[in-house]
């Protein structure tokens, strides 16, 4: 009997170390960008643990009485640049930005996606708010990312464009603690049937 238990912590145990590696590099996006500003400034986009990323987009959201665009720079991921492919305000406090590598390689690892220039207008505080993001990599599949803290797989949208996306990518999630503990507990009860 207690090598059955053993057999059950072991495999209890490897289990969950990838589920919680899984957790520990996830995609994620960030906004850089100064709590305070009194004269032109930068907010940089950065990204950490992109996975083979080809292309995406994301809007920024800020305050068109205090602050103006002036200017959209190419990101950089591990030493590659991330090609800024356009961006225009789609609104008059919104700046949506594309950006698309060249070639199917992709890219891995992190830095930033792009730099957006500002001109203060009025000094004082300053929020921007990400949204709308949609990372790609290099097999044409949504990249699952948190935004700024917030999980997003597929964005939802603001206009009425509608994307076609293959049907089950909503469903492809990293299984949780309940699928590998099943998984577990069915494995240790084959093999303890196994050995009767």
């Amino acid at each position: 009997m207690s090598r059955a238990i053993s057999t059950i912590i072991i495999i209890l145990v490897v289990s969950v170390i990838p589920a919680t590696a899984a957790e520990v590099y996830q995609t994620s996006v960030s906004v850089n960008a100064p709590g305070r500003v009194d004269s032109d400034f930068s907010v940089v986009i950065e990204m950490k643990n992109a996975v083979d990323l080809d292309s995406g987009q994301f809007d920024l959201s800020f305050n068109p009485a205090a602050v103006n665009v002036t200017g959209v720079d190419d990101g950089d991921i591990g030493g590659t640049v991330i090609p800024i492919a356009g961006w225009a305000l789609t609104g008059e406090n919104t700046i949506r930005v594309l950006f698309n590598l060249p070639g199917i390689d992709g890219v891995s690892g992190s830095g930033s996606l792009a730099a957006i220039h500002f001109e203060t207008i009025v000094p004082g505080d300053c929020a921007m708010e990400i949204s709308d993001g949609l990372l790609v990599n290099n097999l044409a599949e949504v990249i699952p990312a948190s935004w700024d803290g917030v999980e997003s797989v597929v964005p939802a949208a603001k206009t009425d464009t509608k994307t076609s996306l293959p049907a089950d990518t909503a469903e492809r999630k990293t299984p949780g603690f309940g699928a590998v503990l099943s998984i577990c507990v069915l494995a240790t009860a084959y093999l303890m049937f196994r050995k009767e």
